[in-house]
């Protein structure tokens, strides 16, 4: 379903805002947190997303309901919980959003992250180890004498 212009422009400025927000948590988490600038961008990233989220209209929240929209909307008390809803938050919004701009030229600029890989679906997919080759030691038979 084509966006109205208001709702496009609100899109846009959302996926801006959580675009360096998703870059940032790309680092290291001790990186960033440490750098006293870098947790400065993520709560002005998240601040911006907060305010163009509320722009967006109910029905587009309701569609995209992964989006964890109350979450957004409450501000960390801690740079771990700002931490927590960047790494959370920033690439559900790329990854649900990005998609309603097919076709617009900025489109083609946006990250894209990666889907989130189940645990036990990677277990599952992951290729058997094959036991690890023992040394070539000399076995003995039962009886005492080693075996050929």
């Amino acid at each position: 379903m084509p966006l109205a212009g208001r709702d496009k422009k609100a899109v846009l400025a959302l996926i801006e805002h959580a675009q360096p927000v998703y870059l940032l948590t790309r680092y290291p988490k001790r990186q960033v947190l440490d750098d006293k600038a870098d947790v400065k961008r993520l709560q002005l990233g998240l601040e911006g997303m907060r305010a163009a989220a509320k722009a967006l209209p109910s029905a587009l929240k309701e569609r995209h309901a992964m989006i964890p929209w109350n979450e957004l909307a409450q501000e960390p008390d801690s740079d771990d919980l700002l931490w927590r809803r960047a790494k959370r938050i920033a690439p559900t919004v790329l990854r649900e959003l990005i998609p309603l701009l097919e076709g617009e030229p900025e489109a083609a600029f946006f990250p894209r992250p990666e889907e989130p890989k189940n645990k036990s679906a990677a277990k599952k997919d992951a290729p058997k180890k094959a036991p690890a080759a023992r040394a070539s030691v000399a076995r003995r038979s039962s009886n005492g004498a080693p075996s050929r």
